[in-house]
């Protein structure tokens, strides 16, 4: 549903909580969840005008840019996007990214440098790995080689 609130702001709209709901065809409130963290997330902002709370496209954040473009794409499936960016959700999996980004590394080196546990690790590594941004041969992980454009983006994007 995020996702398609972001497509239905996308082009300059500026809407109020109710027309979005009503658009995609839920409540009110669940609307006002969905924008509210789109909001805390930097890919909308909020002005309010009277008792109305309008929302809009954060265009100043190139990460925004990158997802309405991929969106946009004949070829994007919303589900695959969603999985992509909820690799960046954890301050924890941005940090093996940002490691793995210098270069390829032993996992047990990998744990001690970021200071994260063997078992959350392992755990981080599993969701990166499904998400196709790292991958991991003999104990040693790094950036994944067949990650995508997309992917490719969403990194430079988030790690700067």
């Amino acid at each position: 549903m995020r996702l398609e609130m972001l497509s239905l702001l996308d082009g300059g709209a500026r809407l109020f909580v109710q027309a979005i709901g009503e658009r995609l065809g839920c409540s009110e409130d669940a609307a006002s969840k969905h924008l509210q963290l789109l909001a805390e997330g930097g890919f909308l902002t909020a002005e309010r005008e009277g008792r109305y709370l309008y929302y809009s496209v954060a265009r100043s954040d190139s990460l925004v840019e990158v997802v309405l473009r991929e969106i946009k794409t004949e070829s994007s499936d919303m589900g695959s996007v969603l999985k992509a960016l909820t690799a960046f959700t954890h301050e924890r999996r941005i940090e093996i990214l940002e490691q793995l980004a210098l270069g390829a590394m032993e996992f047990r080196l990998l744990c001690s440098a970021t200071k994260i546990s063997r078992e959350a690790m392992k755990r981080h590594l599993r969701k990166l790995e499904r998400r196709g941004f790292v991958e991991g041969h003999n104990g040693c992980w790094g950036q994944s080689e067949s990650m995508g454009a997309f992917g490719r983006e969403l990194m430079a994007c988030v790690l700067g």
